[in-house]
């Protein structure tokens, strides 16, 4: 019986005949043999089947077979082992959001190694659940996911040090991989700690290793300075590794020395020390450190020192193709930033150098994806957005719709762990699709960039945006919330066709207005109406404009008690938004009485203090040091934070400068309004819409 049910599974190379093992094995176990029902049967034939089962792509039998196995209690062999990992296998979580599933699949790994660890004869089935593993956990391996693997990888490296194992180049990629682990959750002693033990082990049996170690060790001060000083004097590869990487540390830190560059070109004079005839391998390490050399010169602007590299490199005449790749994409930063100074002030042919830039590391990416070198794949994307990053204004982006399009298909399909890169892709497709008005692909981007803001820095921002689309998708339907009813208005008059009349956009922006505040918007607005200001009976020469001044006055500081009368009801980082959004609406429309007033109710968040007033009299004012007006019939009731998150912060102050530049229009001074206007040109990055705030914190 056994016989025939394993000869039927070496035959199991298609669905037919390994359906015709596994009834075979149903039936045994259930005592109907048509062979011989009481003949015995064994247990390990139900292991074997489930892991031929899962190779074929049926986890139903697996399971099946695993349930059967468990249920017979068959002898403690190494198919207990094998049964574990098989039910590990199929119980892995499909993605990193479900962590019961991550715990579940875990347990068994941990279960088959606790079985073989104690064992000589079965230590293979450690090493091999630790691969199986090391695939599961990958997609754990994200910003914000690191903790949820440290105690179950700890403990496989910890049992393939005590089980010695022989594949010791698997064992020093695990424990970097921890210390990786360890670092990201932001646990430093144990990540000292572990190198301790690792350190000597990796320079010891995998030296080929030993220079990643050590530069994550310079790079985190994981060990005492002074070893690792002594460690580079022997060694010319880590010698390079510790200047690079302590002015790595130091740029961490915002502490950059003045004589980065030069410290650098000292790094450089030593690469040239090397042999490259008689050690292949120390070709292989020297081109490793010319390319980790070149990148960071240029993070730090130091051309000179990137362009020599850049000429060694080719001189080096590298036949692999990945490497031809990662030269190219590296001669295409040089070139970037040689262009960064006139492409800041949006010159003609420096924008139209940097799209050729784009358009040639799109044709590179192409060849790395025919290549599939993840490797190559990476660095492309990531030269790919840095190229992009100048060119991301509105009316530019729409030349980057096809490039930035590969870079997230591909990253999707390899399931890159790059995930902020991802995220800040599908974000900026978003808008591109946007501004062409197709809301579906726009949202998708959008959800993908939500599943990929692991760490949450985006996400107040994502989920507003994909708020705002979706009020925009419904055409039948007026939304509850004054917030969604004020933003789908915005959208509306954003979209006005240009023949439409100022007066027609205008009235949009107010009801837009009016629906965030419909106690004093109106009030605030008429405060610029010269019909509603009334002189009474009195008549002087100064009369009129007295009577302007005081209306003006007493209607703004209608909106001081606005916040109030919200209460509990007031959503305060929304509302910033949604106001800071009709501020820059009304800009771009020119409706400048609307945009003044928006600013006013949007700045009002930040020119109110956090601590509560003290009562005054009924009827009176008090004015804080600030000069906003506080309203006297009581105190506020509303606690806004002292400190804003960075996006807040940023949109209050874009608020403040378009509120500076249309109060300057009211005063008829066109000119004026000019010169602020070029303020923006002058900040270190690309503009976004309206006086955005460089995105140069978004570059890799």
């Amino acid at each position: 019986m056994d016989l025939v049910i394993t000869q039927e599974l070496a035959r199991a190379e298609n669905q037919a005949a390994l359906k015709r093992a596994y009834e075979l094995i149903k039936s045994a176990n259930m005592g109907k043999s048509e062979f011989d029902p009481l003949e015995s049967f064994s247990p390990d034939l139900f292991v074997l089947c489930a892991e031929q089962a899962l190779k074929m792509g049926q986890p139903e039998v697996s399971e099946d077979c695993i349930q059967m196995y468990f249920k017979v209690k068959g002898p403690v062999t190494q198919f207990l082992g094998r049964a574990h990992l098989c039910r590990a296998q199929l119980c892995a979580p499909k993605s990193s959001d479900n962590l019961e599933e991550f715990e579940n699949c875990v347990t068994q790994y941990m279960k088959a190694i606790n079985f073989a660890k104690g064992e000589p004869r079965y230590y293979f089935l450690v090493y091999n659940a630790s691969v199986l593993y090391w695939h599961m956990v990958r997609p754990f391996l994200k910003p914000g996911c690191h903790q949820y693997v440290i105690p179950s990888l700890s403990q496989i490296v910890s049992v393939l040090n005590q089980t010695e194992e022989e594949d010791k180049e698997w064992r020093a990629e695990l424990m970097l991989e921890l210390l990786e682990c360890y670092l990201q959750a932001g646990k430093k002693e144990e990540a000292a700690k572990l190198c301790s033990t690792a350190a000597p082990f990796i320079k010891a049996r995998v030296p080929q290793k030993y220079q990643q170690m050590y530069s994550v060790m310079v790079r985190h001060e994981l060990m005492d300075e002074l070893q690792l000083k002594m460690e580079r004097k022997h060694s010319i590869s880590l010698s390079v590794s510790f200047h690079i990487n302590s002015l790595k540390a130091k740029l961490d830190k915002n502490d950059l020395p003045e004589d980065a560059c030069s410290i650098l070109k000292r790094a450089y004079r030593q690469l040239g020390l090397y042999n490259l005839q008689r050690f292949p391998a120390v070709r292989e390490e020297k081109m490793l450190l010319l390319f980790e050399l070149a990148r960071f010169s240029l993070t730090l602007k130091c051309e000179e020192i990137t362009s020599d590299c850049l000429s060694d490199l080719k001189k080096m005449d590298s036949k692999d193709p990945g490497k031809l790749i990662e030269i190219e994409c590296l001669e295409c930063e040089l070139e970037a930033s040689r262009l960064e100074n006139k492409v800041r002030v949006y010159l003609r042919t420096a924008v139209e150098a940097q799209l050729s830039i784009v358009n040639r590391l799109d044709v590179v990416l192409q060849r790395a994806i025919r290549l599939g070198d993840p490797r190559a794949i990476h660095v492309v994307c990531t030269a790919q957005w840095n190229a992009c990053l100048p060119l991301l204004q509105r009316s530019l982006r729409h030349h980057l719709r096809k490039p930035l399009t590969a870079v997230a298909e591909i990253l999707e399909k390899v399931d890159s762990l790059m995930t902020l890169l991802r995220c800040q892709v599908h974000m900026e497709m978003a808008s591109i699709e946007e501004d062409e008005d197709r809301m579906e692909p726009a949202m998708e981007h959008l959800r993908k960039a939500m599943q990929l803001d692991t760490l949450g820095l985006y996400r107040d921002s994502l989920e507003m945006a994909l708020t705002r689309l979706h009020l925009c998708t419904m055409l039948y339907q007026s939304p509850e919330r004054p917030e969604d009813r004020a933003t789908m208005i915005i959208q509306q008059a954003e979209r006005a066709i240009p023949k439409d009349s100022v007066r027609k956009r205008r009235a949009l922006l107010v009801t837009a207005g009016l629906a965030l505040a419909p106690d004093t918007f109106q009030i605030v607005l008429d405060s610029e109406n010269e019909a509603k200001v009334s002189t009474g009976k009195t008549r002087g020469r100064f009369t009129y404009l007295f009577a302007k001044a005081r209306h003006h006055m007493l209607s703004v500081d209608k909106a001081a008690g606005h916040l109030r009368r919200l209460g509990n009801e007031n959503d305060q980082e929304s509302r910033i938004h949604i106001w800071a959004e009709l501020a820059k609406v009304a800009r771009k429309q020119g409706v400048w009485d609307v945009c003044r007033t928006a600013s006013r109710f949007c700045l009002l968040y930040d020119s109110m203090k956090a601590k509560k007033p003290s009562r005054q009299k009924r009827g009176k004012k008090k004015r804080n040091t600030e000069g906003s007006v506080q309203d006297a019939w009581g105190p506020l009731e509303v606690t806004l934070p002292q400190r804003w998150p960075h996006g807040l912060l940023r949109k209050l102050a874009e608020v403040g400068f378009i509120s500076a530049e249309v109060r300057l229009v009211s005063f008829g001074v066109p000119q004026c309004q000019e010169a602020l206007a070029g303020l923006f040109s002058e900040s270190p990055g690309p503009r976004h819409g309206c006086g955005c705030a460089p995105r140069g914190d978004r570059q890799l």
